[in-house]
This record gives C-alpha cells, sequence and structure tokens, in this order.
C-alpha cells in the first residue's frame, strides 16, 4: 500500500522554474553578500518576484504589464512590498495602481532585456508555491465541468516545447519582438510545469480562460490528453462572421440581445431591416463562404491601401468592429469598408452610438454563448468519452476561436457546424489546422 502511495505521489511531482533577468545577475550576487535589512531577506525571494512580473504580462509585446495581486506575492515571499519598494527605488521596476482592486497593480522591469530559464533550488519557495497553487485550484470556475476535466488532462512536452521556443526565438532574431516572445513562452511553460492551472470564465464577456489560452501557437503540438496529440479546429473569418447574427436575428440571438443590449436597444436593431440590402447579402456570402479577407485584400490594393499581409489587413479592419464610430475619417481600412458595406456600418453605428466598445464586447457574447454553451455541450452529448479544449486569441479582441481535440475530427466538425446554424442561422466554414511536425 504504501508503495502504491508512493508512486501516485511521484507521478504528480511538479517541475518548478523561474525567468531570470541575465542583466539582474550581478546584483544578485552582490546583494548575497550585503543583504538588505528586510526579515528573512534572500535574493532567490528577490529573484522569484522579479520571475512574477515577467511572467504574468497580459499581452505578447516588449514593455507589457503584469497585472498581480498583493496578497498573492507576499502569500510565496513574506515582506514583498519591501523586497518591490527596493526594486523601484533602484529603477529596476516601475508599477501603476490598477482601477479593479486597490490590491493589485500593474507591474514591468523597466528594462527587461535578455531571460533564461532556470530551476528554482529553494525549497521554501516552492512549498509556497504549492500552498498558493492549491487556492488557484479552488477558485476555479466549475461552469464547464467537461471542459475542466480535459484542461485537467492535459500533459505537455516540455523538453520538447522548450527546444521550440529556442528555435522560434533563433529563427526570429531580427524581429525586435523575438526576445520578448521566447520570454513569453518561457512563462506560459512555466506556469503548467509549476501546476499553476487556471480556468475561469470571463465575466465580460463570457469566454473561458485558461492557461491554453493564451498559448503561443507554435506550442500547441506538444500538447496531449491521454497519448493523443492535438488539432486545431475553428471557422473560416472567424471575427467578421458572427455578426450576421444581428442581420435576422434568430430567438437564441435576440434572447441575447435583449440581455445585453436591452429591449431598446434590440427592438431599434430589428427596425432597420437591413437583411434584404445588396451589401448586406454581399457581406453574408463573403463571410459564410470563408472568402471575405481575400475580397477586402483585393479591394485594398485596388485603393491603394498598403497592407503588409494578411495579419496586418486583419489588424486594420478590426477598427470597424472595435474602433469608435468615426473611424473612418482617420482609417482608410474603415472608409472603404463603409463605402463598399454601408448598411453593415450603419448596424454597427446603431449599436456603438452610446458606447463604441458594445459591438465588441457583444459580439465576444455571441461567440462565447455559441461556442461554449452549445456547439461544446452538444459534442459532449454525441461524444461523451471525447476530451476537448477551447482555446482563443486573447491578445485580439475578437480573435479566433478554437475547439482542439486529439481524434473524431470529421465528426466534431459536423457537429460544430451544424450547431453555429441553429444558434447564428448561418453555417461557417470550418477547418482543420496542421502543425508542422516535431
Amino acid at each position: 500500500m504504501r508503495r502504491t502511495r508512493f508512486k501516485k505521489r511521484k507521478q504528480r511531482k511538479k517541475r518548478y522554474n523561474q525567468i531570470i533577468a541575465v542583466d539582474l545577475i550581478p546584483m544578485m550576487k552582490r546583494l548575497e553578500h550585503n543583504p538588505l535589512p528586510i526579515p528573512g531577506f534572500t535574493t532567490s525571494r528577490m529573484q522569484y518576484l522579479v520571475h512574477l512580473i515577467i511572467s504574468h504580462k497580459q499581452y505578447k509585446h516588449p514593455g507589457a504589464y503584469s497585472l498581480l495581486n498583493m496578497e498573492y506575492m507576499m502569500n510565496v515571499v513574506p515582506c514583498a512590498n519591501q523586497y518591490l519598494n527596493y526594486l523601484r527605488k533602484e529603477g529596476i521596476i516601475e508599477w501603476i495602481n490598477y482601477s479593479a482592486g486597490r490590491n493589485s497593480r500593474l507591474y514591468r522591469l523597466c528594462d527587461e532585456g535578455k531571460t533564461e530559464y532556470r530551476a528554482i533550488s529553494d525549497r521554501k519557495i516552492i512549498r509556497r508555491i504549492e500552498q498558493n497553487n492549491y487556492k488557484i485550484r479552488l477558485g476555479n470556475s466549475k461552469k464547464y465541468p467537461h471542459l475542466n476535466k480535459s484542461i485537467r488532462k492535459v500533459e505537455l512536452d516540455y523538453a520538447g516545447a522548450l527546444k521550440t521556443v529556442e528555435l522560434e526565438y533563433n529563427n526570429n532574431l531580427d524581429n525586435n519582438n523575438a526576445e520578448g516572445r521566447r520570454t513569453f513562452s518561457y512563462a506560459a511553460i512555466s506556469k503548467i510545469e509549476s501546476g499553476e492551472i487556471y480556468f475561469k470564465v470571463n465575466a465580460t464577456n463570457g469566454r473561458l480562460d485558461s492557461n491554453y489560452t493564451s498559448l503561443p501557437g507554435e506550442l500547441l503540438k506538444h500538447l496531449t490528453i491521454d497519448g493523443q496529440p492535438l488539432r486545431e479546429m475553428d471557422i473560416s473569418n472567424a471575427q467578421p462572421f458572427f455578426v450576421v447574427a444581428l442581420f435576422r436575428p434568430t430567438l437564441e440571438i435576440e434572447n441575447l440581445m435583449r440581455k445585453f443590449l436591452g429591449n431598446s436597444l434590440t427592438m431599434l436593431v430589428k427596425t432597420l431591416d437591413i437583411f434584404e440590402c445588396e451589401d448586406v447579402k454581399r457581406y453574408t456570402l463573403l463571410v459564410t463562404t470563408g472568402k471575405f479577407y481575400d475580397f477586402m485584400m483585393t479591394k485594398f490594393k485596388e485603393h491603394n491601401i498598403t497592407f503588409t499581409g494578411r495579419k496586418d489587413l486583419k489588424q486594420q479592419l478590426f477598427v470597424v468592429f472595435f474602433g469608435k464610430n468615426y473611424a473612418y475619417k482617420y482609417s482608410p481600412a474603415a472608409k472603404l469598408f463603409k463605402r463598399i458595406f454601408p448598411n453593415v456600418q450603419r448596424l454597427f453605428d446603431t449599436i456603438k452610438k452610446d458606447h463604441y466598445n458594445k459591438l465588441a464586447i457583444f459580439l465576444q457574447r455571441i461567440e462565447s454563448y455559441t461556442m461554449l454553451e452549445r456547439v461544446t455541450k452538444n459534442i459532449e452529448l454525441e461524444l461523451p468519452e471525447l476530451p476537448l479544449l477551447t482555446k482563443h486569441d486573447s491578445v485580439l479582441p475578437f480573435g479566433s476561436f478554437t475547439i482542439m481535440v486529439g481524434k473524431d475530427m470529421d465528426k466534431v466538425k459536423t457537429i460544430m457546424v451544424n450547431t453555429i446554424k441553429e444558434v447564428i442561422g448561418f453555417a461557417p466554414q470550418g477547418r482543420m489546422k496542421k502543425y508542422p511536425k516535431i
């Protein structure tokens, strides 16, 4: 019996690593010989606080802030506030207050520089991390038990993932963001390694956020569930596709509209009655056949609007969906969209009249409701033993929503497309992504 318990405990053993800011190593060595007058001071505790600041960035780009809660940091590093005050006084870190919580701040290193990935040797810190991770697990959402169960079963090939991070970094050394992306990838791996697994429903847009939501795309090939490598499935032109739900709302969509937009705005949108307009028909055809971006690419060229590639074109078009109503005055992309799709733009302007971000948030609500409440639950009903994950781009305001499974891809695709048609009234183009071989 003892041997069995030992085996199980050994299988659950986590790895604990941290990200080291290389430029701070000389300072840490000096402090080892001249410790600060902080109770229980160790350089390993200071290193870990720096790691937290580097590893909890809200975005992938260099200079991004990390949102950290003081209580969380104090749980791992006693007197964390004194360490942070010293680092700030020395010009190593800076912070700004975070309006959503008096006990939270946005932190960042003034100059992050090069980073390295190293094991944590301080057993006291590891014990405190384990205690903190237990609290994180207690706070996880219980809304989608089937998805939560799958998230817990995910395994990551750490050695392979780290190799991919370095390969990606070396292939993009000329890119200004190469160092930042490498550090961001280190952070994602570190959280999974140490068991800092979270899954929470976003109160604003209803999405299910987890460790795998923002995992860099090149690392997805290293994920498995029950030994099965995962593959992604999403819909073409996902960002503009969900707009068609507003042209002639189904009963499900109208109920969502009334809850989020209110009765008055819902009725106003419906009385626009734009469904039969030619530009609306053209828009609907383009997004349901997956040709919207190709069409806009051609139009950009015809009107001499410069763009560096498909990603840049999408970024320019996001202002149409998520920018202010007068975006066409400063954005050539928005001006062109308004000219080609005047009635679609009229719908957008109506919804965004009082709050320009209302359209963006509502489209996210439609997306999360459709994919989480309907698609994944239908997959669970028809394929109850199939583990699956959901993933979305956490950086873009309305990034592509992905379902990840290890098998039965064709069945899942059929369920996904049919369910979306039931909810939205139109079927999208489903597509399966292929990863490069490991």
